[in-house]
């Protein structure tokens, strides 16, 4: 009887199928739910060495010193993830089984299970590879070299050719049919996609040069003209550029922006160790004189105008703002906050109607903004402290 049921043939591609033959529901019921059955316990059976195995593997050689990816890797549950991917693939074997019964329905869930156990397999896949991608990201951000040479954008890249991948995979098993007849109608639909995905192209062509030009780093500080962006970057995406301005509110900026506005970005000042200081003082054009005896007198017995003036010859035949400038320069040339190996300059800039501007154009030593701003109020505080010594005014609107 059995001998009669079960039978091998060879089928047109001249391979062996098994055939169960059977008009009785109750016998193609307790063959399938054998079937089943077998198919379970030997899946769940697989898994669980499949992983235990691959576990003890990554567990052995993660130990080296140079396998610190694989360690990365473990802990993103990238082996965990590739496991199911055995039982999916034992029951995708196995679904040619269920065909092999030629009761009515029966039959039919050959098929249909394949194609399920197909799909599973992608997806799991795909699961595995965004864990990968994130393994790689986790062990990146250990080297030297990450905060100025990011790769998320580039991971965010490989995480939508992954989807890509997988969709057009599925849709084909879906349909039965192959991957290339999905492919051919890309280029049909590439306005479409242009349409759709610009911002995306854009911000990789923007992340692809920012990387390359090393153009901007995770900690910059950088100003954007026409955003309320004035901060530190903190962090650099496929689409977009995160800011924390200083007033610790948020603002996320599209990445080609960078490439299209005027970005400042602060990076050289920190570098170099010297912050810029360009400061006017608009003096009254009605106050400048020559000098005489007595303004001579009088900042003789200064005792804090002695040195900066000592350095310099003549002071009789200049303009007490001529003096000004010569003793600015050096007050500033020997104080221990300005930088004397960058440029100082106190110069005359074009007059206005309102007044004389004396622009004052130093570095000093010291970059952190409250440092910063205490040196250049202090310099300027004595600045305009010293100008009635010489008989000069600031300019003001009467």
């Amino acid at each position: 009887m059995l001998g009669d049921m079960f039978r091998i043939e060879t089928g047109p591609d001249g391979a062996h199928h098994i055939y169960a033959h059977t008009d009785s529901l109750p016998v193609a019921i307790v063959i399938v739910a054998g079937l089943l059955i077998a198919i379970v316990l030997a899946s769940v059976f697989c898994y669980y060495l499949t992983r235990w195995i691959m576990l003890w593997a990554v567990h052995r050689l993660a130990r080296g010193e140079h396998r610190k990816w694989l360690r990365a890797a473990a802990h993103r549950r990238v082996f965990h993830r590739l496991a199911p991917i055995v039982p999916a693939l034992i029951v995708y074997l196995s679904a040619p089984l269920l065909k092999g019964v030629t009761f009515p329905v029966i039959s039919m869930l050959g098929t249909p299970v394949a194609v399920l156990a197909a799909s599973f397999m992608v997806v799991a896949g795909l699961r595995a590879g965004f864990a990968f991608l994130a393994s790689i990201e986790d062990r990146y951000n250990h080297f030297p070299h990450a905060a100025t040479r990011p790769i998320k954008s580039f991971l965010q890249v490989s995480t939508i050719v992954l989807y890509l991948v997988a969709f057009i995979a599925i849709v084909s098993l879906l349909l039965d049919r192959s991957p290339t007849y999905f492919l051919t109608g890309v280029s049909a639909m590439t306005a479409l996609l242009i349409i759709v995905f610009r911002d995306s192209l854009l911000g990789f062509v923007a992340s692809i040069q920012l990387a390359a030009y090393d153009m901007l780093r995770i900690g910059d500080w950088i100003e954007v003209p026409g955003y309320v962006a004035d901060g530190v970057v903190t962090d650099i995406a496929l689409n977009t550029i995160k800011v924390q301005n200083f007033d610790n509110t948020i603002i996320t900026l599209p990445s080609y922006v960078l490439l299209t506005s005027g970005v400042k970005n602060w990076r050289g000042m920190l570098e170099s160790g010297a912050r810029r200081v360009r400061h006017s003082i608009p003096v009254d054009a009605d106050s400048v004189r020559f000098c005489d005896d007595d303004l001579l007198a009088q900042l003789a017995v200064n005792a804090e105008m002695k040195m900066p003036l000592a350095m310099q010859a003549d002071e009789a035949r200049l303009t007490n703002l001529g003096l000004l400038r010569r003793y600015m320069l050096g007050y500033f040339r020997q104080h221990p906050a300005i930088r004397q190996d960058l440029p100082l300059v106190v110069r005359h800039v074009q007059s206005t109607s309102q007044g004389l501007p004396l622009e004052i154009f130093l570095f000093v030593n010291d970059t952190r903004w409250e440092s910063y701003e205490q040196t250049q109020s202090d310099l300027f505080d004595h600045v305009y402290g010293v100008l009635p010594l010489f008989g000069l005014r600031v300019w003001q609107k009467r």
